[in-house]
C-alpha cells in the first residue's frame, strides 16, 4: 500500500469514526429518526400496570410479548391505541400519547369481570345502618329480624328478632352495641348478650355515638348539646358549658362541627371536644342539616343542605353545590344530579368527570380511588377517573332498586341491599 492510499484510508476511518460514533451514542441514548414527524428525537416509554396482573397488552392492535406490569422503552412519540386484555375480564382501552424523552403511565388499570357472580346472603330490608369502620351493616326486615352482614368475612347473621318496631339509630365504635329508638325513647342493644337496656334519654333533636369512645353518646335537645356517659352508673348527662344556641351538629375525629344561631343569623363553628374551644367559624351561613366528613386542626369538610363546604383555617370556605358526594383521600366526588365532578381540596383544583341525561341518584368511590360507582334511574355503572381519551365504563346492574352499596376493602366485591334481597357481586 503506497503512502497516499494509506493516508486516504486513515483519514476515511477517522471520518467514519467521527460520523458513526456520535450516531451510536445517540442511538444508545434512545434517539431515533421519527418518520412521522420527520426529525430526530429521543424516544419515549410506556409503563402499564393492571389488576389483576399478567394481562395481555396490545399496541395499535399488535399483541406485545410482555404482560402486565411492564415497561416499554424506545417508542417513537405519537398517539397509540393501547388495550389491556385478560380472559373473562372486560377489556380496557385508551388512546395514549407518548412524548419524546418522557414515560407515559397507565398504572391504575382495573379489569372487571365480564360475568359477575351473584352471591345471595339473605332477604332484604329498608331500615339499615353502617358501622363506623364501614365493615358491617345491619338492617331490619319486615318481621323485625335484625340481620348483620360482615363484608370482610362475606357472611350474614340473623342476630335477634325484636318484638317491637325499633329504629336503628347508630352503632358503637367497638361494634358491640346498637342504639335503638322507640316512641322517642332510646335503648342500647348488646349484640353479644342480646339484651335491651333503656337510656334516660328521650325527645331529643339528634343523637350520635362518639367516634372513638363507646362509653359516650352525644345528643342535642332544646338547642343545647349534651354528653351522656354510658360508662358511668345509670348514665350521666352533662350539658356543654357554652353560651351557644345549637341548631344542629355532627362529629368528626376530635371535633364537633356545629351549626349555631345568633339572633336570626346562622354560623358554622368547629369546636374541640375536650376543651370546647372554638377554633374556626363561618359567619352568615345558610340553615340546613349538617353532616361532618373530615376535620383536623387546619381543615373542616362538611355538607349543609345542598352545599358542600371545604374550610381551611384562616381562609374563606370553598362552597360546592351538590346533591350527593363521597370523599377519597384528598378528593371529593360530587354530583348535582346531571354533572359529576371531582375536587381536590389539597391542591385546590376541580374537573368535570361526566355529564348525564339521566339523574344520578348515588355515587361511591371504589377503594382504589381510580374508579367510582354511580347509579341512575335504571343502571349502575363503574367508571374510571382517568380522563385521557375516553373513560372506561362497566355496567354492573340493570334496574338496581338499591338501598345500600358498599365495597369491601379490596374492592373486588360490591355488597348491595334493597327491600327484596341482600347480596354481593364479585366484580374483579
Amino acid at each position: 500500500m503506497n503512502k497516499t492510499l494509506s493516508r486516504f484510508t486513515y483519514i476515511t476511518f477517522i471520518i467514519l469514526f467521527l460520523v458513526i460514533a456520535p450516531l451510536l451514542i445517540f442511538y444508545a441514548l434512545g434517539y431515533r429518526y421519527n418518520w412521522t414527524n420527520r426529525n430526530i428525537e429521543k424516544n419515549g416509554a410506556l409503563y402499564v400496570k393492571s389488576y389483576p396482573r399478567n394481562a395481555d397488552i396490545f399496541i395499535d392492535n399488535k399483541k406485545i410479548k410482555q404482560k402486565t406490569p411492564t415497561q416499554f422503552v424506545e417508542i417513537s412519540s405519537g398517539k397509540y391505541d393501547v388495550a389491556v386484555q385478560k380472559d373473562q375480564y372486560v377489556t380496557w382501552t385508551k388512546k395514549l400519547e407518548i412524548r419524546s424523552g418522557e414515560t407515559t403511565f397507565a398504572e391504575d388499570i382495573v379489569l372487571f369481570l365480564a360475568e359477575r357472580k351473584k352471591t345471595e346472603l339473605s332477604g332484604g330490608g329498608s331500615k339499615w345502618i353502617i358501622n363506623k369502620q364501614k365493615s358491617q351493616y345491619g338492617f331490619l326486615d319486615t318481621e323485625n329480624n335484625l340481620t348483620i352482614t360482615d363484608i370482610e368475612q362475606e357472611k350474614t347473621f340473623v342476630v335477634f328478632k325484636f318484638d317491637k318496631q325499633y329504629q336503628l339509630i347508630d352503632w358503637s365504635p367497638d361494634n358491640q352495641e346498637i342504639l335503638l329508638q322507640l316512641n322517642n325513647i332510646y335503648y342500647l342493644f348488646n349484640l353479644n348478650q342480646k339484651n335491651i337496656k333503656p337510656l334516660k334519654i328521650n325527645n331529643v333533636d339528634k343523637i350520635i355515638w362518639d367516634n372513638n369512645d363507646q362509653g359516650l353518646i352525644w345528643y342535642q335537645k332544646n338547642n343545647k348539646i349534651f354528653r351522656h356517659y354510658i360508662s358511668l352508673a345509670n348514665g350521666v348527662d352533662e350539658a356543654l358549658d357554652m353560651e351557644t344556641i345549637f341548631s344542629d351538629f355532627d362529629l368528626a375525629g376530635d371535633y364537633i362541627l356545629a351549626l349555631t344561631q345568633d339572633n336570626k343569623n346562622y354560623q358554622f363553628q368547629k369546636i374541640r371536644k375536650n376543651s370546647l374551644e372554638i377554633i374556626d367559624s363561618i359567619s352568615n351561613i345558610n340553615q340546613g342539616q349538617i353532616k361532618a366528613w373530615q376535620a383536623d386542626e387546619e381543615l373542616s369538610i362538611f355538607s349543609l343542605g345542598a352545599s358542600f363546604y371545604v374550610k381551611k383555617k384562616d381562609n374563606n370556605p370553598v362552597v360546592i353545590p351538590h346533591t350527593i358526594a363521597d370523599i377519597h383521600d384528598d378528593r371529593i366526588l360530587y354530583t348535582n344530579g346531571y354533572e359529576t365532578s371531582l375536587y381536590n381540596f389539597k391542591e385546590e383544583w376541580s374537573t368535570l368527570i361526566d355529564r348525564s341525561t339521566k339523574i344520578v341518584t348515588d355515587i361511591l368511590w371504589h377503594p382504589n380511588g381510580s374508579y367510582f360507582l354511580s347509579e341512575s334511574n335504571d343502571q349502575t355503572v363503574i367508571t374510571e377517573i382517568d380522563g385521557r381519551d375516553q373513560r372506561n365504563t362497566i355496567a354492573i346492574l340493570e334496574n338496581p332498586l338499591k338501598k345500600l352499596y358498599l365495597f369491601n376493602k379490596k374492592g373486588d366485591k360490591l355488597f348491595i341491599l334493597n327491600n327484596e334481597e341482600n347480596f354481593y357481586l364479585t366484580i374483579q
